[in-house]
């Protein structure tokens, strides 16, 4: 009964809003309707309109509910399948192309010789530049013959700078001109605009330019503020003179103190990244312990590596940076980055150490089959295990879950016990490595962070299959 009412009731406002327009016109406008006129505006126009009315209704109706019927269909047959398949209904984590990765750290090699020596690593070596408490020297992996004033001079531009800020600039130097000269090489080029003439008058016909790539430097939270501006400056002159057009990028300076930061950074950037609009990022990171005021202050906090102390801090410095773009953009010989996992220390419940290696073990072997592909053994192994024993036993026994038949020692390598303390570069100098190791051997590389107590990590790094860009993706300019 109450649904004839509202039916009716729809009818009759239809009637009333038609007749009240209709009359409302003829009024304004001075028109005296015929009998015809009246006939069709008063009564057939009402009449039709309450019957499309109640035509699209019942159309939408019977759409919407047809959605419904297929969805609840194809969802139970999916359920189903997985249910018989025993496959979890999963999402895979999203996924970037590593297309290029380069370092440079205390230690006097580059990546490909690094890794080839993953079996014996060099370690740090004792430097009498620097004497702790008892005037012994203290270890340290520090570059050999650096020039500190390359870059930045101790007053640069009316900005006072420390030995540390200016060892890493020194660093980073190398680093970036090696990657934009990648980067103006793997962005597709401008088309020229041109002149053309449209009905006698002459006109420009300038294609868009895009932002397409992003220049970020990680640094450590002690470098002072008008140093970082200067840096973001000496950044877009430097991009800019390697040939990139200067609106076709930006450039950031993101402050982050180490891994703890630098990996959740890492995931929002795979997240944005992942997606169907094709975009570069080229992150960097610089950083250096290398200074008199740093070590003093490390001893003072009792943190620092000595005789005493062995499984202190031992400092070090470096610089790295990676290059990474959305899927489609990948080319043969490129990686691809699983969105890496972070593992809380409320998520390890265990109290003794053997319980917490089992249950870290278990975590990486779900997060491995979240993947959703092949299951594919890593075949060499990256870590920030240090010189401390118990986080080298975390890394193998991890690895021994995911890996059965890799042997840990000569297949992997431990960055920190080389290269000592290297802040927010340490994640990015992880990707670089990895970058190499695939170019060296094209098989799955696993990334894992041990050292830090409060976060775990599990990455993986792994050759394409095949070149992943079709020729129907549009160029991004």
């Amino acid at each position: 009964m109450a649904g004839w009412l509202g039916k009716a009731a729809s009818v009759v406002m239809v009637f009333i809003a038609t007749w009240g327009a209709t009359i409302l016109y003829w009024r304004n406008s001075g028109t005296v309707p015929t009998g015809m006129q009246m006939l069709a505006y008063l009564g057939l126009l009402p009449v039709g309109l309450s019957s499309a009315g109640f035509m699209l209704r019942g159309a939408l109706q019977r759409g919407a509910a047809s959605a419904l019927d297929r969805a609840a269909s194809d969802d139970g047959r999916a359920g189903s399948a997985n249910h018989e398949a025993g496959i979890p209904a999963s999402v895979a984590p999203p996924s970037v192309a590593l297309l290029a990765g380069t370092l440079r750290l205390g230690i006097d090699l580059d990546a490909p010789s690094l890794l080839a020596m993953a079996a014996v690593p060099p370690r740090p070596s004792l430097d009498g530049r620097f004497r702790d408490n008892y005037n012994l020297p203290v270890r340290m992996s520090a570059a050999k013959d650096l020039d500190e004033f390359e870059v930045v001079q101790v007053r640069q531009d009316g900005i006072d700078t420390a030995a540390h800020e200016r060892r890493a600039l020194a660093l980073l130097r190398p680093v970036l001109e090696e990657l934009l000269e990648t980067v103006f090489t793997t962005l597709p080029e401008v088309v020229a605009s041109e002149e053309v003439v449209v009905a006698g008058l002459r006109r420009r016909d300038e294609q868009r330019v895009e932002n397409v790539l992003t220049i970020e430097l990680l640094v450590s939270g002690s470098w002072s503020d008008p140093l970082r501006h200067w840096a973001q400056e000496w950044l877009l002159d430097q991009a800019r003179r390697s040939g990139l057009d200067a609106r076709r990028f930006d450039v950031r300076i993101t402050m982050l103190d180490g891994a703890r930061e630098v990996w959740p950074h890492l995931q929002r950037m795979i997240d944005a990244l992942a997606t169907d609009q094709p975009r570069w990022h080229l992150v960097l990171a610089a950083s250096s312990s290398i200074d008199s005021a740093v070590v003093a202050a490390w001893q003072a906090s009792g943190v620092l590596a000595t005789s005493q102390n062995p499984d202190g801090r031992v400092p070090g410095e470096g610089a790295a940076g990676v290059l990474l773009s959305s899927p489609a953009l990948a080319h043969e010989g490129a990686g691809r980055l699983w969105r890496p996992q972070l593992v809380r220390a409320e998520q390890i419940e265990g109290q003794r150490p053997a319980e917490q290696r089992r249950q870290l073990a278990s975590l990486a072997t779900n997060w491995h089959a979240s993947l959703c592909q092949d299951p594919v053994q890593p075949q060499f192994v990256l870590h920030d295990a240090d010189h401390r024993g118990d986080l080298m036993v975390d890394a193998a026994a991890i690895a021994a879950t995911l890996a059965p038949d890799l042997d840990f020692s000569p297949q992997s390598l431990a960055l920190a016990v080389s290269a000592g303390e290297l802040g927010p570069v340490l994640p990015v100098a992880q990707l670089a490595l990895a970058h190499a190791q695939l170019q060296r051997q094209a098989e799955p590389v696993l990334l894992l962070g041990v050292a830090d107590n409060q976060q775990r990590l599990f990455g993986l790094v792994d050759p394409l299959p095949s070149p992943t860009l079709p020729a129907d993706v549009p160029s991004a300019t």
